[in-house]
């Protein structure tokens, strides 16, 4: 994402005005997609929430898609002497993102009967997007929404306030408005946390196809966790439960470093070639 980038003399200098700034996307986005689904659902043309969900998110990802264009929004690194190490890095970026995935759904299901009163918007979005229409879900919650998502939230939001800030502040405060504009304590908690390494991945890549990839599948892995029995070795209780949030973090923090590494290596190398030419 070439456009995010900033010199450092000039970080730190973000404002109240820069961030309404930064967050009037993340705003509009939320806006556009409710006023769509009320439309639709007020139609009565359909009965299934995700598929309401589908057309909706549908619909904002069409209209931001066609801003970004309009403004030349940055999306993707152009630099094309960095080939090498592009897709193991991406790789390694895909795997932490699952595990931290995996790691929150195991803290989520441990606290959640001290937080439970505090989840009811949770379990109201898991009765609207968890219908066992399972190629819906996957298209809705895999392949769109996180799409939209990433394009608004790492493209528009994280690269506005790169503009004006440093890249922890950023990261940070896109992270926090894309946790609550989930609007409950659950999901909210976990689009934080993600939030902030996806912004991560944004910056180390100089695009969103990666952090849109990891983001899909992270979303893949959590569905047919819950939909299928295809990933029932994820089940566990108890102390295994415990051990098993600490090997997929032992994971994502070694797939997390060898990405970083990657990504390294191929700034190294963009410029050792620009150096010869």
């Amino acid at each position: 994402m070439t456009g995010c980038k900033k010199d450092a003399g000039a970080a730190g200098k973000l404002t109240w005005q820069g961030l309404f700034y930064a967050a009037a996307p993340a705003f509009l986005y939320t806006a556009l997609t409710n006023a769509v689904h009320t439309l639709l659902a007020a139609s009565g043309r359909f009965s299934s929430g995700i598929r309401l969900q589908a057309v909706s998110v549908s619909v904002c990802l069409f209209v931001f898609s066609w801003y970004a264009v309009r403004v030349r929004l940055a999306v993707r690194d152009t630099d094309k002497r960095r080939d090498m190490y592009r897709y193991p890095a991406a790789f390694c970026y895909v795997v932490a993102v699952v595990m931290c995935g995996v790691v929150n759904n195991y803290l989520f299901s441990m606290i959640m009967s001290v937080v439970r009163d505090f989840s009811s918007g949770y379990f109201e979005v898991v009765k609207v997007f968890y219908t066992k229409d399972l190629w819906m879900e996957i298209l809705t919650l895999c392949i769109i929404g996180p799409a939209a998502e990433e394009l608004v939230y790492r493209g528009f939001v994280y690269q506005r306030l790169r503009e004006r800030g440093s890249q922890q502040a950023a990261a940070v405060w896109s992270a926090l408005l894309f946790g609550l504009m989930h609007f409950n304590l659950v999901q909210g908690v976990y689009a934080f946390v993600l939030g902030i390494l996806l912004a991560h991945i944004t910056e180390r890549t100089g695009g969103l196809a990666t952090a849109a990839a990891a983001h899909m599948a992270a979303n893949l892995v959590s569905v047919l966790w819950t939909e299928t029995d295809w990933l029932d070795i994820l089940n566990q209780s108890g102390s295994r439960q415990y051990a098993a949030a600490l090997i997929c973090l032992a994971l994502m923090g070694i797939f997390l470093s060898y990405g970083n590494r990657m990504t390294r290596l191929e700034k190294k190398q963009g410029m050792g070639q620009k150096r010869i030419k």
